[in-house]
């Protein structure tokens, strides 16, 4: 924050990635194969989202379960009619894998694949016969599955880099990184046409290591399903599809001039889109049960992962429960427009930072049940006596502006966390908040203060400003830039703001 900047003027904040909630792992409890129909089902103790590959040379169908815990060894069935086998296995600690491979000499046309969700636990596969001959060269690796969410990458240099999907208080926002992205849109079908698909073309883009199938938006506003795909490398470019509902409006989509994409319902406010249910699209396949032809295995409960499991790292803490619908939190970044805010090592923005972070705070909330109202939703000036005018308005039970700090480029020396409250009830809000980033990210302590900032002063409710870190600073600035380390801090925050609403 620039401090010849807190009488009325304008504040700042920046940008949102979207963090996976951690969840007890699924258990596969049991699957078959039925040779005959050339079908396989499959069923978990918990909700899960497949995601299905049809890789070539040879020939097989890959069903990642990520978030499944196998809890057995793994096991093989030979199947015969063009199936050389089917396997199952724990591919991570966190995903098992199903294995459809077919003998030598045999392909699969990606088109007739289907993955249909009976519930979302119950699942079945539907492959088309297989047929000899020679795999394509330039197969798509990601096979047509029925409302699921799915990321096809290939090693590819551009001047954009796509970094994650988020749902926000308005609608979606695709995070770049690079140049701005240049982007045309295209429809297959009609508003009332069923099967609607809005497919965004990214020109000179490559999909970013950090962007995965599971930090993908499942199920919200209309949207059944999400595709992202490299589907070339020279020249570079990546499709974004969007699988639409029944239900669903027409969605708008264009470029933001500081990076993303921003995708907003068109006719219609986000308050009235409803979430998509249960992914079960996908034709209905009758099956004629033929017990010599099916092979089939049950899953034993889980048993600890095999020795040689890889490790992967321990998931952020559950975050606190609150009572669905009983909260507003009024989110405000600041800054915006033709104001930067603080400006720091190697020309990095406030803006720039604290817009993602508010963002992915505003989608752990929605997910914990809080109505969130963000203060500003693109990058626009908005000067301080609105910001406070729209949490009176939303009777906010809190109001969260977020920023970054800064002093002189001489001092780099200087970083670390402050949080700011006017009130006395603010101060109790501030402590909490502060405390938990503290805990969360190891950072310096510049403890948490008394100010007559004009946002903080002028809303009637508990409200707190959070200064995540010196966009100047030595330590802070390189965290600052990082996608990850924002992610942890939106996440550190958002539980801050849950344990404090939990009194």
């Amino acid at each position: 924050m620039k401090w010849k900047q807190l009488l009325p003027g304008v504040l700042g904040v920046a940008g949102a990635l979207l963090l996976a909630l951690p969840s007890e792992a699924a258990r596969l409890q049991s699957w078959r194969f039925n040779a005959r129909e050339n079908q396989l089902t499959f069923s978990t103790d918990t909700p899960v989202q497949p995601r299905a590959q049809l890789i070539f040379s040879p020939t097989r169908l890959v069903i990642d379960l990520p978030g499944t815990s196998l809890g057995r060894s793994a096991t093989d069935r030979s199947v015969g009619r063009g199936v050389r086998e089917v396997r199952v296995g724990q591919f991570e600690a966190q995903t098992t894998r199903i294995v459809i491979e077919l003998e030598p000499g045999y392909i699969l046309d990606p088109q007739q694949i289907v993955v249909q969700g009976e519930t979302s636990r119950d699942w079945r596969v539907q492959i088309p016969q297989p047929q000899r001959g020679d795999p394509p060269n330039n197969a798509p690796t990601t096979a047509a599955a029925a409302a699921q969410n799915s990321v096809s990458r290939e090693s590819a240099e551009a001047a954009t880099q796509i970094q994650g999907i988020v749902a926000t208080a308005d609608g979606f926002f695709v995070r770049t990184r690079g140049a701005v992205p240049e982007i045309s849109v295209r429809r297959t079908a009609e508003r009332h046409d069923r099967n609607r698909k809005i497919i965004i073309e990214v020109s000179d883009a490559a999909i970013a290591a950090g962007l995965t199938q599971q930090s993908l938006p499942r199920n919200r506003y209309s949207i059944s399903g999400w595709e992202v795909t490299q589907t070339s490398i020279s020249p570079p470019q990546v499709e974004i599809t969007l699988s639409l509902a029944d239900s669903s409006p027409d969605w708008a989509v264009r470029a933001s001039d500081i990076g993303g994409v921003v995708i907003l319902p068109e006719g219609v406010s986000i308050r009235d889109v409803a979430d998509s249910g249960s992914p079960t699209a996908g034709r209905s396949v009758a099956v004629s049960p033929a017990p010599d032809e099916i092979a089939e295995a049950d899953v034993r409960p889980p048993s600890p992962p095999p020795a040689d499991a890889p490790e992967v790292p321990p998931a952020p803490a559950e975050l606190p429960q609150v009572r669905r619908g009983r909260y507003v939190v009024v989110l405000d970044p600041g800054h915006g427009g033709r104001d930067p805010g603080a400006v720091g090592i190697g020309g990095l923005q406030e803006k720039e930072v604290i817009f993602p972070i508010t963002q992915q705070v505003a989608e752990l909330l929605s997910e914990q049940g809080v109505e969130v109202v963000l203060t500003r939703t693109g990058d626009y000036e908005l000067d301080l006596e609105p910001r406070v005018r729209i949490a009176e308005r939303a009777n906010a039970t809190v109001f969260v502006s977020i920023h970054a700090n800064a002093i002189n480029l001489s001092r780099p020396d200087v970083n670390g966390l402050e949080t700011y409250y006017y009130s006395s009830e603010g101060a109790r809000f501030a402590r909490t908040v502060h405390n938990i980033v503290l805990r969360e990210l190891g950072m310096r302590d510049r403890s948490v203060r008394q100010a007559r900032f004009y946002v903080i002063r002028n809303t009637s409710m508990p409200a707190i400003l959070i200064e995540t870190g010196f966009v100047t600073g030595a330590e802070d600035a390189p965290n600052l830039r990082d996608p990850l380390w924002q992610t942890r801090m939106a996440a550190a925050i958002a539980q801050g703001i849950l344990t404090y609403l939990q009194r």
